[in-house]
């Protein structure tokens, strides 16, 4: 037997010492006998009383330091046996990155192309099985909204939420995005790492062109999905009518493609029009099957079983006992004989 947190055996000590005390007292007379004074007992119809016994009827306090003691031996978690668990490991990595621009409101993908990403980020969810996944939020500027993890559920949570009104400044800044991903993939050399772009538009300047060579360093594969029409649409404003340039002219707002092709081949991934419907779990698939295949591994890791209910559970009963042993109670008055014993 072992302990995971041995530390806490020492708490235990000072109970264990006055256990010990108690029982010892219980076998010995602590003095002599005084004839004078009446040991009484009491019961629900009688009361005897006798010469006064100097060895203790019971001592309270050894339920008290047991309960104490065991509770201190639980705490330092106990082990002994061992139990095999199936671990798995999948170096695979993917970054989402979703644009947040005014843009993406725009309906000529239906319902609109921000509810468009948002679905295909949901069946790629669903398709996933042990891939590490994290998410960046961009438009003018970029920052990771999720780290990468195996739980999903976080990036569920929070994909509804996501608007236009979630970034201060609008545009398309491909520059801020690539420098967000690139510190947010692990520096685990055999994994496989997916960026996957779900946008509109083109980058604002070509800031982000140095940073490919970064990319393909990293083994970082871009994966472009370009959500949007090149026939376009108006883009809605929140409190009615749509969006109007400088001069008063309402915008209209095309699927600007030209950024994402450039990524996705320069890295040796895939652009994709998102205007229909995409199958993004098999896309990643096909992209992984052109270039290294993440390794998905099970192994067996091999660890001690925890034991320390079978301590907590008579611990807390000895407390609860000692606690029931103190706890007052109510006299109830009735006739009792009285009874006088001699030695």
């Amino acid at each position: 037997m072992s302990f995971a947190e041995p530390w806490y055996l020492a708490l235990a000590v000072g109970p264990l010492i006055v256990l010990i005390w108690g029982v010892l007292r219980r076998g010995k007379g602590t003095g002599p006998t005084n004839s004078k004074i009446l040991q009484g007992e009491a019961s629900h119809a009688t009361v005897r009383l006798r010469p006064n016994d100097p060895r203790p009827v019971r001592n309270r306090h050894i339920t008290l330091c047991l309960g104490l003691a065991l509770c201190c031996a639980a705490a330092a978690r106990p082990q002994w046996g061992r139990i095999e668990e199936p671990v798995f490991d999948q170096s695979r990595e993917i970054l989402l990155a979703i644009d947040l621009s005014k843009s993406m409101l725009a309906p000529d993908v239906k319902p609109t192309r921000l509810d468009r990403a948002k679905l295909l980020i949901q069946s790629l969810l669903e398709r996933l099985a042990g891939e590490r996944v994290g998410m960046i939020v961009f438009s003018g500027t970029a920052f990771l909204q999720s780290p990468l993890s195996a739980d999903y559920e976080i990036l569920r949570e929070f994909l509804p939420a996501l608007n236009p009104d979630y970034l201060p400044e609008g545009g398309t800044n491909y520059e801020a995005l690539l420098r967000t991903a690139l510190t947010a993939f692990s520096d685990q050399g055999g994994a496989d790492r997916y960026l996957i772009i779900l946008s509109d538009g083109e980058a604002n300047d070509e800031a982000w062109k140095p940073l490919l060579e970064e990319l393909k360093s990293k083994g970082i594969r871009v994966i472009g999905l370009g959500v949007g029409t090149p026939d376009g649409a108006m883009i809605p404003e929140s409190g009615g009518g749509f969006v109007k340039d400088d001069r008063g002219a309402v915008v209209l707002s095309r699927l600007e493609s030209r950024t994402l092709q450039t990524l996705a081949e320069s890295t040796q991934g895939q652009y994709v029009d998102a205007s229909a419907w995409v199958d993004l779990a098999e896309l990643v698939q096909q992209t992984v099957e052109a270039g290294k295949r993440g390794e998905f591994r099970e192994t067996n890791q091999i660890r001690l079983a925890e034991r320390f209910q079978w301590f907590l559970a008579p611990g807390l009963l000895f407390l609860l006992w000692s606690v029931w042993r103190e706890f007052p109670v109510k006299p109830t008055p009735r006739n009792a004989a009285l009874k006088l014993e001699t030695p």
